[in-house]
């Protein structure tokens, strides 16, 4: 019988005692070893081993492939042995004692993940896309320890645009569907297709030979964007027939998305109706109908995932049905007040929240998070929320969630207020919820702002001190009006901002960075009181040269600066 390594530990470093001198004065006769078979991602790791402990101390250690034993100095990068079984396919084992350096993981990816945590603890950071940090030193040692280590959730997504690039995902652990990830990599979770389904399963051009497949509203069959009928059986051979054909054209998906489409417009015919008052809520009929496609779709895709959403009118939980093993949920808290930690807000859309995210927990295990991280009328906007999100991290890990997707800026060009923060900070929680978040943005700013830090550092919290007071909640489609916003803030943010600028001269990442984040200041002035001029063109100008694509969800820069120089004039 195979044993489990490490089956109820998330994460264990213990250090040994004696230092590991893996170079000395620009020097090692230390090998990495693969075995002759090593995974794609494998290589990958013990690649990026080798290259980074070249440009930290100039010694080049040479790769090996062999499955003979391994010499006495060496950093052997590997599956776990056949004895053993680690809990998570993510999970990793290294181990550093004198007589060498192991780093085991689970396929696709866990080798590879070991390898970069290996590289952390020599200091290696990789903050941005454009961000590496590397300490320099011909002499590199490392106590002896082991570490065990799991991620707290089987799917990582910040989706940020910022967050897309392969390097940066696979050097951060993150896995989510819209990272640019490979084989190379170990791959991602990857969606086909990722949300709002029912437009493609059953398409509105159906509706003129087939009215009973849409929503009965009102007495009259919708023909608009809404849901449909999913009390009709043909509806529900349609949906399997739809995700049979997905499986064939898109074999590389994990998750097919049977979710409802964007809006409200429910059926409420007698079939859908007796069913969702039988469960108690909506939800019951979705996840009704869902379970019966996952069923049929297991008989021969055992190993495929059908996912689908709880999400506005189907956020409550359901009575007396459950989700199927291979049915992942996502639960959505689009109305939720975002500046503050959700246990703690008084708004009532939190409040509710927390009793669906609790009822969910009850009735499965596979629970997935689609968060909000973002004013989505508002994208360059500063979006104080890093009281809110790393508390809900750890909310979501004591309450079984499997997975987690945080929504911001996703837009071709990025520019989303502290896009590469976020995502930083964001990645290493979704790893471990429990470090300390406000300890990661010190370290983030130090790394990436260097000199200008302090005052980078204090606007930040001058924002986060205001959106602390209870009764300044904050909502994803709030405007530059909020009270958070007001112009004493902003005028001590030009003053902050100008201190940086000035720290940040001769250091060419810093100058970059103040100047990104300095936009969403320039952007709550602007739309606070829109006025034509020198001052409106560069910011235009800015957007452009930063390469924003979208200032808001769904409208192009174009168009968004037409409507605003209209009520600019």
């Amino acid at each position: 019988m195979a044993r489990t390594l490490f089956a109820t530990l998330f994460l264990a470093a213990v250090a040994l005692g004696e230092d590991v001198t893996l170079v000395k004065d620009g020097e090692s006769d230390y090998v990495i070893v693969l075995c002759k078979d090593a995974s794609p991602a494998e290589e990958h790791g013990a690649r990026e081993l080798q290259s980074f402990i070249l440009q930290m101390s100039g010694a080049e250690l040479p790769i090996k492939r062999t499955d003979a034993p391994f010499p006495a100095h060496s950093i052997t990068v590997r599956p776990p042995y056949r004895e053993y079984k680690f809990v998570s396919p993510e999970a990793f084992l290294i181990s550093a004692s004198l007589d060498g350096i192991h780093i085991n993981g689970e396929r696709p990816r866990g080798a590879m993940y070991g390898c970069y945590a290996f590289l952390e603890r020599l200091g290696v950071r990789w903050y941005a896309p454009g961000v590496t940090r590397i300490p320099h030193s011909p002499t590199l040692t490392v106590a002896t320890f082991d570490e065990a280590s799991v991620p707290a959730f089987e799917y990582r997504e910040p989706f940020f645009t910022e967050a897309f690039d392969k390097d940066w995902a696979a050097r951060n652990r993150v896995n989510g569907a819209s990272m640019h990830l490979d084989e190379s990599t170990g791959g991602k979770v990857t969606y086909h297709p990722f949300v709002h389904t029912f437009e493609e399963i059953v398409p509105g051009t159906y509706f003129e030979k087939h009215p009973e497949y849409f929503s009965l509203i009102d007495g009259k069959r919708f023909s608009g964007y809404g849901q449909r009928c999913l009390s009709n059986p043909d509806v529900l051979k349609l949906a399997i027939e739809k995700v049979q054909d997905w499986i064939k054209t898109h074999p590389e998906a994990q998750i097919y998305s049977v979710s409802q489409n964007d809006c409200g417009n429910w059926c409420q015919c007698e079939g859908c109706a007796a069913i969702t008052k039988k469960h108690g809520a909506h939800s019951g009929l979705y996840l009704w109908f869902v379970n019966q496609v996952a069923e049929a779709i297991e008989k021969d895709h055992p190993d495929k995932l059908i996912d689908t959403l709880a999400y506005q009118f189907t956020e409550a939980p359901p009575k007396d049905i459950v989700p199927r093993k291979n049915v992942r949920v996502r639960l959505c808290p689009i109305a939720c007040c975002e500046a503050h930690p959700y246990e703690s807000c008084s708004a009532a859309p939190n409040k509710a929240f927390l009793r669906h995210l609790r009822g969910w927990g009850e009735i499965t295990d596979t629970l997935y998070i689609w968060h909000y991280n973002t004013d989505f009328a508002h994208y360059l906007m500063p979006f104080p929320d890093f009281d809110e999100f790393p508390a809900e991290a750890r909310l979501y890990k004591e309450c079984g969630v499997r997975g987690v997707f945080f929504e911001g800026a996703y837009a071709p060009g990025g520019g989303g207020s502290d896009a590469e923060l976020r995502s930083w900070v964001m990645a290493r929680l979704l790893w471990d919820p429990d470090q300390d978040a406000d300890a990661l943005v010190t370290e983030w700013m130090k790394g990436v702002y260097g000199a200008a830090w302090e005052p980078m550092r204090k606007w930040f919290d001058l924002l986060h001190e205001r959106a602390r007071d209870p009764n300044h909640h904050l909502f994803i489609y709030d405007p530059p009006t909020h009270p958070i916003f007001s112009e004493e803030v902003l005028a001590a943010g030009d003053a902050l901002f100008d201190e940086a600028e000035k720290l940040a001269t001769g250091d060419d990442i810093a100058v970059e960075y103040v100047w990104k984040a300095r936009i969403s200041l320039r952007y709550l002035k602007l739309a606070r009181a829109p006025k034509e001029g020198p001052e409106l063109d560069g910011f235009f100008a800015d957007l452009r040269k930063l390469g924003v694509t979208q200032p808001r969800e769904g409208q192009p820069l174009d168009a968004w600066e037409a409507e605003f120089r209209k009520r600019a004039r």
